[in-house]
């Protein structure tokens, strides 16, 4: 069916041909497509068709539901068929009849079609010349931005180089404001912050001409500025002069004035940076002005505590050996033992010791009050006020000349060691001739001093004030402390030199004949001794452990082999080196000091004792104890050979045991009376009581009696007939209780 013919048609219906002639045409269409061979189109060949797919059809047009009630009714399908194709003929015929009834509309909807695609046309050149405007503008806008970019970076790189160009301005240009602050303003808080920028500006100018980077406005600038740092320094110099020549007002605080200084300790830094000949003539001045000071002050001090020492009692002949009988003469006075005994004891000395850190004395203060001092407690307040007045001078020292005066930029190490060097000069510059005041009162003092007491205190008070001058942090006074040191060591050892002379120079005659009463010696040893322990206690110092080791073994041999010599028999020796061993116990048991000399001395005690222990005892028990010792020698030499035991004298040992059980009481007695007799009740000088040694005695002969007892029944295994009057040992004990309850 052609369809193009049927459009023709409808246009010829649109250009006004009548109705008859359209049926006309339409008739002759539908002959032309009935004369159409179509059964010579549709050759169909059976075996070609593919019927694979009929029972699918089938199935589908079972489950149709208008197939499937036609089915149900009996329809004929054929004429179903023709009636379906009938109804399709008709409704395409109705179908073209509405078509050409509407064929006018439709031809108006195409040219309206065409007028619209004409309208578009126009429509999308005129949105092409758009596009291209947009385009221009768009490169246009690019160019803009690139430009604007541009602009932006030159604007940073003019803000930067302003920056720079005005903080150099700003840096080499001196202001009017500036030189006049130099030139007319007063020296405070502005002058120095004017100051500050000054440096600046020399140091940036000096920098630019050492790297040869001048232009032309800094060297403009070079002239005005080096005219201002030369009023400046000027202006400093004058100004630090006046400040160091108020030190020189009486009753002037030198700390306060110092702290003053302190506010411009900036001024200093500047001048030795710009004029170092004009900085060290400042620092010169103010060495030479403070040293003449403290020479002064501390010279008026020395000596108006000197004159508040109390009188020293220790003189050149006050040595531990000599003999208050050979003392006095035409122009001395006779010196009592009591005396010769005082002078070499320590009493409470030492406490300013525990005080060392004690304020200084007020000399005026003190002499309004007639107060006198010992040379100790004056050798510490004038040491102790110039080690403060070294702490705060070195502080300040440091902190206004030696911080400007140091180079910076070299190793931490070096720079410490060279500070500390430079500490050291200044300090000796500044206390050269006070240092020599106090070595020369040192000096004068120690020539007539005898004291080693004494000495030693002022060495202790010097390793304090060493101690605390490192609590400090403070080392420039260490060579100080070494050339006083060196002063006292020396005259310790001549002092106890001299005593130890003294010692070896005693005579004999001076212990009187078959007299076992203390030497005069010992109480003395004993007081000088323990004063040394006391002092050396907490410092365990080698000179002094050594040579009181010597002077010890000198008191020893004196005792036991010179002065023994007049005493008489072997037992009088005996209770006189008791004595005198319980005198030097005694002083160091008042004490309570534990020392090597304390120790040395009680192994002799108890050596002596035991002696004197066994002397008494064989003199009242002599048979007891010899019979005792023989016995037990031969059971144990017996024992050692395996033997049997030997059998003993019966008969002595029932005389023995009998005598005892008659007489041990009335012996006991006996001992009583000796011990007494020879080291008395109560002797204020001795450490070891009568009632002590009694009880040592009378435990031994307990013992004694005891061993007799076990070896006789050791060597007899039927006991004796006379063991039977053996005296029961708790009877003894309690007779012993009632001497030693006395």
């Amino acid at each position: 069916f052609d369809f193009a013919k049927l459009d023709a048609m409808a246009d010829t219906k649109a250009s006004g041909l009548s109705l008859e002639e359209l049926a006309a045409q339409e008739d002759a269409l539908s002959s032309e497509v009935l004369s159409m061979d179509i059964g010579a189109d549709l050759d169909v060949n059976m075996d070609e068709i593919d019927f694979s797919e009929v029972d699918d059809d089938l199935k589908k047009f079972q489950e149709d539901e208008i197939v499937k009630d036609a089915l149900m009714r009996g329809v004929d399908l054929g004429s179903y068929a023709r009636n379906i194709e009938k109804q399709l003929a008709d409704t395409e015929l109705a179908s073209v009849e509405d078509y050409f009834n509407n064929s006018a509309e439709v031809a108006e909807l195409h040219n309206e079609i065409k007028s619209c695609d004409s309208v578009l046309e126009r429509m999308e050149h005129m949105l092409t010349r758009f596009q291209g405007d947009l385009g221009a503008i768009s490169s246009e806008i690019k160019h803009l931005q690139d430009k604007s970019m541009l602009m932006r970076i030159k604007l940073t790189n003019r803000k930067a180089v302003h920056v720079d160009l005005d903080q150099y301005v700003k840096t080499i240009f001196i202001s009017p404001d500036l030189v006049k602050t130099i030139h007319e303003a007063e020296i405070k808080d502005t002058f120095i912050s004017h100051l500050v920028d000054l440096d600046v500006k020399i140091q940036y100018l000096d920098k630019l001409k050492k790297e040869r980077k001048l232009d032309r406005a800094a060297r403009d600038m070079i002239p005005l500025c080096e005219r201002t740092k030369v009023k400046a320094v000027s202006r400093i110099r004058t100004f630090l002069l006046q400040k160091i020549y108020l030190l020189k007002k009486p009753q002037t605080n030198i700390q306060i004035k110092q702290n003053l200084l302190l506010r411009f300790k900036y001024l200093y830094q500047f001048v030795r940076q710009h004029a170092p000949g004009t900085a060290d003539e400042l620092r010169s001045l103010y060495i030479e002005t403070i040293r003449k000071i403290y020479t002064a002050h501390f010279k008026q001090y020395i000596n108006s505590l000197m004159r508040l020492q109390s009188p020293s009692v220790v003189s050149k002949t006050d040595l531990l050996g000599v003999d208050e009988s050979k003392t006095g003469g035409m122009f001395s006075v006779k010196k009592s033992r009591l005396h010769l005994e005082r002078v070499f004891m320590l009493g409470n000395r030492h406490a300013l010791l525990s005080n060392i850190d004690k304020p200084p004395i007020i000399s005026h203060s003190a002499a309004k009050r007639q107060h006198r001092f010992p040379y100790q407690e004056i050798f510490r307040t004038t040491h102790r006020m110039l080690m403060d007045t070294a702490t705060t001078e070195t502080a300040f020292v440091s902190d206004f000349f030696q911080e400007a005066d140091s180079k910076r930029g070299g190793d931490a190490a070096q720079e410490r060691k060279a500070a500390q060097k430079e500490e050291n000069l200044l300090f000796n510059a500044i206390f050269s001739k006070t240092l020599s005041l106090f070595i020369e009162n040192l000096e004068a003092y120690l020539l007539k001093s005898y004291d080693c007491l004494e000495i030693l205190i002022l060495l202790r008070i010097v390793v304090l004030h060493s101690q605390m001058m490192r609590t400090r942090q403070t080392g420039c006074m260490d060579s100080f402390f070494d050339r006083i040191n060196m002063l006292l060591w020396p005259r310790f050892k001549v002092v106890l030199d001299a005593h130890l002379g003294s010692i070896k120079g005693i005579r004999e005659s001076s212990q009187p004949k078959n007299s076992t009463q203390v030497h005069y010696i010992s109480p003395r040893y004993a007081e000088f001794a323990s004063g040394i322990d006391v002092l050396n206690k907490d410092y365990n110092d080698g000179i002094i452990v050594s040579n009181m080791g010597r002077l010890r073994q000198s008191i020893i041999n004196l005792l036991a082999n010179s002065l023994s010599k007049r005493v008489g028999d072997l037992k009088q020796v005996i209770v006189f080196l008791i004595n005198n061993y319980s005198a030097v116990l005694k002083v160091y048991h008042d004490k309570n000091l534990q020392s090597e000399t304390s120790e040395t001395f009680k192994g002799l005690m108890h050596t002596q004792v035991a002696k004197y222990v066994e002397m008494e005892l064989s003199e009242k028990f002599g048979v007891l104890i010899k019979f005792v010792n023989q016995s037990e020698e031969r059971v144990a030499t017996a024992q050692e050979r395996k033997e049997k035991l030997p059998a003993l004298d019966l008969e002595t040992a029932a005389n023995i045991v009998r005598d005892f059980a008659k007489n041990w009481q009335r012996k006991i007695q006996q001992i009583d009376s000796h011990v007494t007799s020879h080291f008395g009740r109560s002797q204020p000088e001795s450490a070891y009581k009568s009632s002590e040694i009694l009880k040592q005695i009378l435990i031994q002969l307990v013992l004694y009696y005891q061993r007799l007892q076990d070896v006789i029944k050791k060597c007899h295994r039927r006991p004796p007939s006379f063991m039977k009057e053996l005296v029961p040992i708790p009877n003894i004990m309690h007779e012993i209780k009632k001497y030693g309850n006395r």
